[in-house]
């Protein structure tokens, strides 16, 4: 071998080769950096648990299923034909074969939580609004219906009233005619 590609070899070898306090400095970081890659995914997910735990207590509120579009499911679910949010946070649904299947929301992962999260927030909301809007519909007849029937039952007890009023100063009359 020519003396000047051994050169070159030797060169390559020692670029190769890692400064050892550099390679301590490096495993330190790992360490350092997967430690709170740990933590931060353990308070994403307890965050992420209390978020579905939120939801159901809305949800159930309202009584209503919310559709979602299976893409926001995630893998493996992201392939099914049809999917809802339904009671208790549980995806309701049928998967690409037609089956029937339910899973809690709370098996999927974080992102894909919050993917379905993004989805089902607003249409819950257009139902909250609808129902809203239905409820106060009926308060204003029931608030209604019970003005008339307060003027008809102040008008009955004002008949009644001078009927009693009437017999009882007629009774009071005959009476004193007697004696």
């Amino acid at each position: 071998m020519p003396v000047g590609q051994e050169a070159k070899e030797k060169e390559a070898v020692e670029e190769q080769t890692p400064d050892p306090q550099a390679l301590i400095r490096d495993m330190r970081e790992i360490q350092s950096d997967a430690a709170q890659l740990s933590e931060i995914e353990e308070l994403e997910y307890s965050q992420t648990m209390r978020l579905v735990e939120s939801m159901k207590v809305i949800q159930a509120s309202v009584g209503t299923a919310i559709s979602i579009r299976p893409m926001s499911l995630g893998e493996p679910l992201n392939h099914v034909k049809q999917a809802i949010i339904g009671a208790d946070a549980v995806i309701i649904g049928l998967d690409a074969d037609g089956k029937p299947f339910s899973k809690p929301l709370s098996d999927l992962k974080p992102v894909d939580i919050i993917n379905v999260v993004h989805e089902w927030a607003p249409k819950l909301r257009v139902k909250i609004v609808e129902r809203k809007k239905g409820a106060e519909e009926r308060l204003y007849l029931v608030e209604k219906i019970l003005r008339e029937f307060k003027e008809g039952t102040t008008a009955i007890k004002d008949s009644r009233k001078q009927f009693y009023d009437s017999v009882e100063s007629d009774l009071v009359k005959d009476s004193l005619d007697k004696e």
